[in-house]
């Protein structure tokens, strides 16, 4: 082909190995003739309409269509075949990979380039050994890991469906019987990841996958850490490093950030059902260090003020397991599932789950969906993911229990809610019945009509 009159798509869609000439030419000759029949030649194609017209034979996908008007050709990492880009997780680049030989789909995460100093490589070499350990239903399993060039990956299952903060952000808070049966499964994918020694650190709705059919998964373990004295944890490399999403930390992780415990991801776990049931993350509006105070010294609005049909020991159960308190908080992950129990039903179906575009073992934002289309493995050597909204880490403060965060992966937006209202908080489930009265505003409009009464009585009218 002659590069000087075919135009960057011709042109990389079959250097790319993604099209066959016989395909290429399928779609041109549907653009050839103008509408009023006029012919039209291979040069007066525009980029834009052919790409449109391959999407729509079926031949191509958005994605891929935008990769090659980039200039992009390289689809191809180890055995696989790059198909799609799924979004950006806390450890890197995430994409929809096919197996060149099994034919199967998977979701595949690469390491940034730029990200690889020895102690990501480390913490990513960790996600990996972590994940490869555990087989349980509901995690998402690895299948493969390798290094490419310069390039570190890790292949898991490919989960269909969305994960539950895209899910209650699509269909709404949820009602107690899903959301009990969301969270019963993460409880028993956690509690076999604690017997394995194994603490998340970073439980929350955006790792939580639900496929149509019900089925829950938890994902993400990069900021996992081992209890087992002979795996030994990988940390941030800063003494006292607090790592998590702030919407969702457990408060002995701000004050002891050093001592890693199960009892924290049941916290983390309660913050999600919070959110499934509300919509709201448990401390919405401010910053970082804003949010880790009130985790430290503050409850959350009862559940009920936004979801009244919630049954009563429904939020009862919620309280257990955010209780400020470890040694007062539901103590366990098998816990946890006895008391949803009540509430948890198997019986699942596709309208109960709306649809969602698929999602994979990795954890995303509404925003980085909407970035996914232009991210390239040629970018994994260059693209900077200091803006993303994923995870925080801070150094634990002796004076005040909390320092200005510095973020490593951005701040945790990706689930603020504003308010601006002030949060009073609640206790228990009484206190619902005790929310604050105005009355500041009674006693000044009561004084004011008293001024007004007594002006009348007094005018000589």
């Amino acid at each position: 082909m002659n590069k000087s009159v075919v135009s960057v798509l011709q042109r990389t869609a079959v250097e790319s190995g993604l099209l066959s000439r016989p395909q290429l030419d399928d779609a041109l000759s549907h653009l050839l003739v103008l509408p009023d029949g006029s012919p039209r030649t291979i040069t007066d194609v525009l980029d834009q309409e052919l790409g449109e017209m391959l999407v729509e034979l079926g031949y191509l996908n958005p994605w891929q269509v935008d990769q090659l008007k980039r200039d992009r050709t390289k689809f191809r990492l180890g055995p696989y075949r790059i198909v799609d880009a799924i979004g950006k997780g806390g450890m890197g680049h995430v994409f929809k990979g096919e197996h060149e030989l099994l034919g199967r789909i998977e979701a595949i995460k690469v390491l940034p380039k730029s990200k690889s100093t020895p102690e990501s490589i480390q913490r990513f070499q960790r996600e990996i050994r972590a994940q490869a350990r555990l087989d349980h239903p509901n995690l998402v399993r690895i299948s493969y890991a390798a290094q490419d060039g310069d390039a570190f990956f890790l292949v898991t299952e490919y989960v269909p469906g969305a994960d539950l903060r895209r899910l209650v952000r699509g269909h709404g808070p949820l009602s107690a019987p899903i959301a009990a049966s969301i969270i019963s499964q993460a409880a028993r994918g956690l509690h076999y990841a604690h017997g394995e020694g194994l603490v998340h650190r970073d439980v929350k709705p955006g790792n939580l996958l639900v496929t149509p059919e019900g089925l829950t998964k938890v994902t993400d373990l990069g900021l996992a850490w081992y209890l087992h004295d002979e795996v030994g944890p990988v940390t941030s490399g800063r003494p006292g490093a607090i790592v998590g999403t702030s919407d969702y930390l457990a408060p002995e992780t701000i004050r002891e950030p050093e001592q890693v415990r199960p009892v924290s991801d049941i916290y983390s776990l309660g913050c999600t059902l919070y959110y499934a049931v509300t919509g709201k993350v448990p401390f919405p509006g401010g910053n970082t260090t804003e949010k880790m105070r009130r985790h430290l010294n503050e409850t959350p609005l009862n559940p009920l003020l936004f979801s009244p049909d919630l049954p009563e020991a429904f939020s009862d159960v919620i309280a257990r397991m955010m209780h400020r308190d470890p040694d007062r908080r539901v103590p366990t992950a098998e816990h946890v599932i006895e008391l949803v129990k009540p509430w948890s039903t198997d019986d699942f179906s596709h309208e109960m789950i709306p649809a969602a575009r698929p999602v994979s073992g990795t954890s995303r934002t509404d925003e980085n969906v909407g970035k996914a289309v232009s991210v390239s493995l040629a970018e994994t050597a260059t693209l900077d993911l200091e803006g993303l909204p994923e995870t925080v880490s801070a150094r634990s403060d002796s004076q005040s229990q909390i320092s200005q965060a510095t973020l490593t992966m951005g701040s945790s937006a990706e689930d603020t809610i504003e308010h601006r209202d002030p949060l009073p908080e609640i206790q228990s489930r009484k206190d619902l019945q005790r929310t604050r009265f105005p009355w500041g505003r009674i006693v000044i409009f009561t004084l004011l009509a008293a001024s007004l009464l007594a002006f009348a009585l007094v005018w000589p009218w």
